[in-house]
């Protein structure tokens, strides 16, 4: 991907500001799309289109028989696919490639054999050229003893072999990919034992479903801990109880605009606020939606309303994900979440009650391993791999 920041013309966007338009799309796409149960193609559209591919292919293969068990495809016409399962799976030579990889490892055609050994593979001298394809680019999903998981992209000769400028943006990807299929697969699970809100519970934002009157049909445990630890709300059997006259104001208009939404069948309703701290400190994000998934009203009996409260004082899956991306200590990564939110080194040293050149000096080594130049690039990535569940 060759991203180019020149300057503009009269009407015209630059192609620096295309390419985050797509990226931003792609991990709206990515996260709604792997936890609706039809939402894997637009998922896959979105990413080819990202990766400027001409197709993409998500497959979980079985071990054992060394053949996909699933095969999910855009891009790729399904006669190519359905030819690709019966009688070229087995032979792909990618595969033993992937299956030596890790959790998280790409791969590419270089990796596999260079141009000569192509044009005498079945693989690739066969099948491939029918389906118009030549090369690819894929990320380890999931590895077990049982099944690996790949998310792939596909190009065509034209296209070319992958660029080190397309390896990067994928390693972007990857982490995305990952949670947003290990939801999915947890989502999978929580409704095939008919208890949807065995999956809620492992979310880090805070989850309540309510009744169209307001009263509470359900709380995972992380909306009772943010509850506990900001003060801002309490919560108890007839509903959601806000501290000042202001939030009860504001959480009353948005759960009266959600609520009629839900009797008409509407999910399209803005429904959100910030609930301030008294200290300063940064706030709390409320979101209310009409329930749109049947089985979560049907688990959650008289749900009409699901609430969502993120706090970014938390400790985050971001902070753990930066330690296993970049090689964080835990407090650097700790810092570069704190600082995402808008707090300044002075507020968090205060907060943490450490000096503030301590955080600076953790500052300055979290630039020196991510190659992150400003608090402006690191409040970027962080929102990058901080992206939850889509609740609109």
């Amino acid at each position: 991907m060759t991203v180019q920041a020149g300057t503009a013309g009269l009407g015209q966007r630059s192609e620096v500001t295309v390419r985050s338009e797509l990226y931003a799309q792609a991990l709206d796409a990515i996260y709604h799309g792997f936890t609706e149960p039809d939402g894997i193609e637009s998922a896959l559209e979105s990413v080819k289109i990202l990766m400027g591919a001409e197709g993409a292919t998500l497959e979980v293969i079985d071990k054992a028989a060394r053949r996909p068990v699933t095969f999910q495809s855009s891009g790729v016409a399904s006669a190519e696919g359905d030819d690709y399962l019966a009688h070229f799976a087995p032979r792909n030579p990618r595969l033993p490639v992937a299956l030596s990889q890790q959790q998280g490892g790409l791969c590419w055609d270089y990796q596999v054999m260079d141009e000569r050994a192509m044009n005498r593979d079945p693989f690739y001298a066969e099948f491939l050229p029918r389906a118009g394809l030549r090369y690819f680019l894929s990320v380890v999903l999931e590895q077990s003893p049982q099944s690996l998981v790949a998310f792939t992209v596909q190009r065509t000769a034209a296209q070319g072999h992958v660029s080190a400028a397309e390896i990067k943006l994928m390693q972007r990807l990857a982490p995305h990919l990952q949670r947003a299929y290990r939801m999915r697969s947890r989502l999978a699970a929580a409704y095939g034992r008919g208890a949807t809100t065995g999956a809620l519970d492992l979310l880090k934002d805070g989850v309540a479903l309510l009744g169209a009157k307001g009263e509470t049909v359900y709380l995972n445990p992380s909306l009772q801990a943010i509850s506990a630890e900001s003060g801002l709300f309490r919560v108890d059997k007839r509903g959601i109880h806000f501290s000042s006259a202001d939030l009860r104001s504001r959480y009353a208009r948005a759960f009266a605009t959600a609520a009629r939404a839900s009797e008409r069948a509407e999910t399209d309703a803005v429904t959100d606020f910030v609930a301030a701290r008294a200290d300063g400190l940064p706030p709390c994000t409320v979101s209310l939606r009409a329930l749109r998934h049947p089985r979560l009203r049907a688990d959650g009996s008289d749900a009409a309303v699901i609430m969502l409260v993120h706090d970014p004082l938390r400790e985050s899956v971001a902070a753990r994900m930066l330690q296993e991306l970049h090689g964080l200590t835990r407090a650097e990564a700790e810092l570069a979440c704190a600082l995402s939110t808008g707090m300044t080194a002075v507020e968090y040293a205060a907060r943490r009650g450490v000096r503030v050149t301590t955080v600076y000096t953790h500052l300055k080594r979290t630039r020196e391993k991510t190659g992150w130049r400003s608090v402006a690039e690191l409040t970027r990535r962080v929102h990058e791999i901080s992206i939850g569940l889509r609740t609109n």
